[in-house]
C-alpha cells in the first residue's frame, strides 16, 4: 500500500501557472472543489500579500517619525544645556554683585563713622566757641595761635568734609546701579527658569510621543513576523499540494486508464451498491494510485489492489480488467460496510488489515500501516481530492 501526501494551499507555483493548476486538478476527481479550495487560497494569499507590504509601509512611516522625534529630542535637549549655562552664568553674576554690595555696604559704614566723628568735631567747635569765644576755640581746640592759621585750618576740614561727601553720594550711586541690575538678575533669573520648565516639559511630550511610536512599531514588527509565517505555512502546504498533485498525474498515467474513465467506472458501479464514488475513488488513490496493472509485493492486483484468493471468492476472473476488480472491490467493502454497521474507517481498516484484526481490537488495529492507510483515505474522502 502506498501513502500519497496530500495538503492544501499553494502559493508560488499556482501564481506563477493557475490555468496549469486548474486544468491539473480538474482532471482528478472531486478536481473542481480542490480547484475552488486552490483559487480561494491564492486570493487569500494575494490578500495578506498586500496587507504585508502595507503593514511594511506603515512601518517605515513611524520609522521615520520616530527618528525625527529623536532629532527633536536632541534638540531641546541642546536648548536645555544652553538655558542651563545661562542659569549659571547669571548666577555667577550675582554672585559678583553680591560681593560689590558687601564691600559697598563696609565703605559706607565706615563712611557714616567718620561724618559722624566729624559731626561731632563741628560740635565740640561749637560749643567751644560758645563757652570760650574764638580765642578760646583756637586756643583749646585747634591749638593754634592766630586767626590766620584757623582760617586755614577750618579750610582743610571743609575740603575733607567735601571730599566724604562726594564719596558718600559716588557709593549711593553705585548701590543704585547694583539695585537696578539685581532686579535685572531675577527677571532673567525668572526668564530662564520658564524657558528651562517649558524646555523640560517638551522634552518629556517628546520621549512620550517616540515611546508611543516604538511600541507601535514593536507590534507592527510582530504583526509582520506572523504574517510571514503564515505565508511561508502556506507556501510550504502548497508546495506540498503541487509535488502530491504531480505524482498522482504521475501515477494515473502509468496505467491504461484517464483518471475520468476510472471515475466513470467507478461511478456505475458504486450505485448498484449505494456508496459514494468519491469514497471508492479515494480507497483507489490510495491502494494503487489508479495504475491498473499495479501489483503489490503481498501479491495484490489491480485498481482496488485485490488478493488472488479474494478476487476468486467475489468472482473476478480477470483482477486487472478495471471494471472486474472495480466491482469486486465496491463489492467487497460493501460487505465490510454491513459487517460494522457502516463504520467507514472500521471498514477501511478491514479492507487493509482484515476483518478478524478489527474485530480483536474493537476498532482500527494499531498498526502505522493501517492507521496511516485510513487516515489518508478519510482526508481524501472529506476533502473531495
Amino acid at each position: 500500500m502506498r501513502t500519497v501526501p496530500l495538503m492544501m494551499g499553494c502559493w508560488r507555483k499556482w501564481a506563477a501557472a493557475p490555468a496549469l493548476a486548474l486544468l491539473l486538478v480538474s482532471n482528478v476527481p472531486g478536481g473542481t472543489a480542490a480547484a475552488a479550495s486552490l483559487t480561494a487560497l491564492e486570493s487569500q494569499l494575494h490578500s495578506v500579500h498586500v496587507n504585508l507590504v502595507a503593514d511594511k509601509a506603515q512601518q517605515a512611516k513611524l520609522q521615520a517619525e520616530v527618528n525625527q522625534s529623536q532629532v527633536l529630542l536632541g534638540q531641546v535637549d541642546q536648548q536645555l544645556t544652553i538655558t542651563q549655562q545661562n542659569i549659571a552664568a547669571t548666577r555667577a553674576a550675582i554672585l559678583v554683585t553680591e560681593n560689590r554690595i558687601g564691600t559697598v555696604s563696609r565703605r559706607l559704614a565706615r563712611t557714616r563713622a567718620a561724618s559722624e566723628m566729624q559731626q561731632g568735631g563741628l560740635d565740640a567747635v561749637l560749643l567751644y566757641t560758645q563757652q570760650y569765644g574764638p580765642i578760646g576755640y583756637l586756643a583749646v581746640l585747634l591749638h593754634v595761635a592766630s586767626f590766620g592759621e584757623f582760617v586755614t585750618r577750618l579750610g582743610n576740614v571743609i575740603e575733607v568734609a567735601t571730599f566724604e561727601r562726594s564719596i558718600v553720594e559716588n557709593l549711593n550711586h553705585d548701590a543704585d546701579l547694583i539695585h537696578h541690575d539685581l532686579v535685572l538678575q531675577d527677571q532673567a533669573k525668572a526668564k530662564y527658569a520658564r524657558q528651562q520648565a517649558t524646555l523640560v516639559r517638551q522634552r518629556d511630550q517628546q520621549a512620550q510621543v517616540a515611546s508611543q511610536r516604538r511600541q507601535v512599531l514593536a507590534t507592527l514588527q510582530s504583526q509582520q513576523q506572523q504574517i510571514n509565517s503564515v505565508v511561508a505555512d502556506e507556501q510550504q502546504q502548497g508546495q506540498k499540494l503541487w509535488d502530491a498533485i504531480q505524482q498522482l498525474k504521475a501515477e494515473l498515467a502509468d496505467g491504461q486508464l484517464s483518471s475520468s474513465q476510472i471515475f466513470s467506472i467507478v461511478k456505475s458501479i458504486s450505485a448498484i451498491y449505494g456508496i459514494n464514488p468519491l469514497l471508492i475513488m479515494a480507497v483507489i488513490r490510495e491502494e494503487s494510485g489508479g495504475n491498473t496493472h499495479a501489483v503489490s509485493s503481498a501479491g495484490a492486483q489491480g485498481l482496488m489492489q485485490l488478493m488472488p484468493s479474494t478476487a476468486a471468492e467475489l468472482g473476478v476472473t480477470d483482477a486487472f480488467n478495471a471494471e472486474q476488480n472495480v466491482h469486486g472491490g465496491i463489492a467487497y467493502l460493501s460487505y465490510l460496510l454491513k459487517l460494522f454497521n457502516n463504520n467507514i474507517p472500521f471498514a477501511l481498516a478491514a479492507y487493509n488489515a482484515g476483518p478478524n484484526a478489527v474485530k480483536q481490537y474493537g476498532g482500527i488495529p494499531p498498526y502505522p500501516e493501517t492507521q496511516n492507510y485510513v487516515k489518508n483515505i478519510m482526508y481524501m474522502y472529506q476533502h473531495g481530492i
